[in-house]
């Protein structure tokens, strides 16, 4: 699951994870939907990208909700606010990456995440 309010961004991602291989991937432009979306789904997502400032709902508090939901959910913090690095950690993200990163930095987490 990508949980991001930048269209554009989504796109980028899209394209991404399509070179990656077959992944089924849902899209939420915010953090609310992303909360909404995870307790539908019966096959969780293995790995969530997280961006922090959404609308109606920010990424901090829809990756609370969605640990505690499941707390063994892989989620990967990716924001330009770097502030929130240490306390997205502290509350459970596998990983933080700056925005912007490395396209091989996000496929290398996201590996890691999908075979621990």
């Amino acid at each position: 699951m990508v949980v991001d309010d930048d269209r554009i961004l989504l796109n980028l991602y899209r394209i991404i994870l399509a070179e990656m291989g077959n992944y089924s991937v849902e899209f939420s432009t915010n953090g609310r939907d992303a909360v909404d979306n995870y307790r539908k789904q019966s096959e969780k997502p293995k790995v969530i990208i997280m961006d922090h400032r959404m609308p109606i709902l920010n990424g901090f508090d829809a990756m609370n909700e969605i640990l505690q939901l499941d707390g063994g959910t892989k989620i990967i913090f990716a924001s330009a606010d770097t502030t929130m690095r240490e306390p997205s950690i502290s509350m459970g993200a596998m990983a933080f990456l700056s925005k912007p990163f490395k396209i091989e930095e996000l496929m290398i987490l996201i590996n890691k995440a999908i075979n621990e």
